[in-house]
């Protein structure tokens, strides 16, 4: 039976700071993205949402906030954050997708065996990934795109049964599918899909799943179509493994120092062929 997990960590660039500094896990976090004196708020944590902190706005309406902490974003500790993530995952399985910052699915096919049941896959993962300092949700499912909505949408560890896909989804909001990428063809942009939902009253995945297919595929295209499909659990793809950098090495010691660059040229030379 096909089954598959996905690692998802909320507000990454948040977390990879908390990660670095985790005294600042209690306080108003802002994360700035640009260059002064144009920077702009990237994301923000839980306690700087509840003061009416949101992304988009500019540093100069924010910085006079108390008790507000202000980092910029650091793209080589979010880097280092992901790829400790990846070995995390590979760990489990050999099997790995790279689904984004903060975001991996794994192939638990045969892992069983090895490392018990599905529910206590789910509960190792998220213990180790917590282990490297990156608080993350976890779900199970037996489709990959189920799996990723899940730990989208909820907190902690989720495991989605067979067949019950669009049951479990079906309270999550349909803004949980806006990072989704309309792979299945091109038609009206984005932000008019889910306006045109909002009008219809669409406001959960349920409300969405439900829609006559026919009536989808006519107002909305393949977008729409696809979108559908997603809430139901119904997709189907193929996990595309990570692979690793092709690395090629050569060694060779030195009784003594070189000094010259001839002798050094002919060594590099001989190393290279």
């Amino acid at each position: 039976m096909p089954a598959f997990a996905c690692i998802f960590v909320p507000d990454f660039s948040v977390a990879v700071l908390l990660r670095a500094e985790p005294e600042l896990r209690s306080q108003p976090l802002v994360v700035l993205e640009g260059k002064a004196p144009l920077q702009k708020i990237f994301t923000v944590n839980e306690p700087a949402r509840r003061m009416g902190i949101d992304p988009g706005m500019s540093k100069a309406q924010v910085e006079a906030c108390s008790g507000l902490v202000l980092r910029p974003r650091s793209l080589l500790q979010e880097d280092s954050a992901h790829a400790a993530l990846l070995d995390c995952a590979q760990s489990f399985s050999p099997r790995v997708e790279d689904a984004g910052p903060g975001t991996v699915v794994l192939d638990l096919a045969g892992l069983g065996p090895i490392f018990g049941p599905l529910p206590k896959i789910a509960r190792d993962l998220a213990r180790r990934a917590s282990g490297l300092g990156l608080e993350s949700n976890v779900a199970v499912a037996a489709n990959i795109d189920t799996a990723v909505i899940a730990a989208r949408g909820f907190s902690g560890v989720t495991v989605i049964v067979e067949g019950k896909e669009s049951d479990q989804l079906g309270g999550l909001p349909v803004e949980i599918l806006l990072q989704e990428d309309f792979s299945a063809g091109s038609g009206q942009p984005q932000d008019e899909i889910f306006e045109t939902l909002r009008r219809w009253g669409v406001r959960r995945l349920r409300d969405l799943a439900a829609l006559p297919d026919v009536g989808v595929s006519e107002r909305l295209g393949q977008q729409g179509v696809y979108l559908q499909k997603l809430a139901r659990g119904a997709t189907s793809r193929t996990l595309v493994p990570v692979e690793p950098p092709l690395l090629f090495e050569e060694v060779t010691e030195l009784e003594d120092p070189l000094v010259l660059l001839e002798p050094l040229a002919f060594l590099l030379s001989r190393m290279l062929e």
